[in-house]
């Protein structure tokens, strides 16, 4: 994806984070947990197949939300990681960080609209070999950064 982006004409000399910003892309790890996000709303709004059982209930104040499993504690550390980092488990907890305007649009082009403007609140700084990473860029990590310096989601 570097490579590509430094193919474009005027993006030689500019580091990948400032390319990303300046073709006004996402990076590859933002587009999955973006469509990870979208997939969890066409399941809580069956218009997917919930195959893999995941459990929404409507909280009055925070919208819909998801049921977040657990691996038992007993599970063998890198069983219990492969599992934290399943589609099942990284899918509910993105999807429990959104706020309830965004998680109760009731169609796929409105959700992806406000999905968006979410999004936009928080940096897409992925990790790149040569460069200080301040987190590993996803959106959980963003949360807890903004959340600790107290700026409004």
């Amino acid at each position: 994806k570097q490579w590509y982006q430094r193919r474009v004409r005027g993006m030689e000399n500019i580091n990948y984070w400032d390319r990303l910003k300046k073709l006004k892309m996402h990076s590859l790890q933002r587009r999955r947990e973006r469509y990870s996000i979208i997939i969890m709303w066409k399941m809580a709004n069956s218009k997917t197949p919930n195959n893999i059982g995941i459990r929404f209930y409507k909280n009055g104040r925070l919208g819909i939300k998801a049921e977040v499993p657990t691996c038992p504690t007993t599970t063998q550390k890198s069983v219990a990681t492969k599992y934290h980092n399943s589609f099942i488990s990284r899918a509910t907890r993105l999807w429990n960080t959104l706020p309830s305007e965004v998680n109760l649009a009731q169609d796929l082009a409105s959700f992806k609209i406000l999905l968006g403007t979410w999004l936009k609140r928080f940096p897409d700084r992925p990790p790149v070999l040569g460069y200080q990473k301040q987190n590993n860029n996803s959106i959980l990590d963003w949360i807890r950064i903004v959340s600790r310096e107290g700026e409004a989601l």
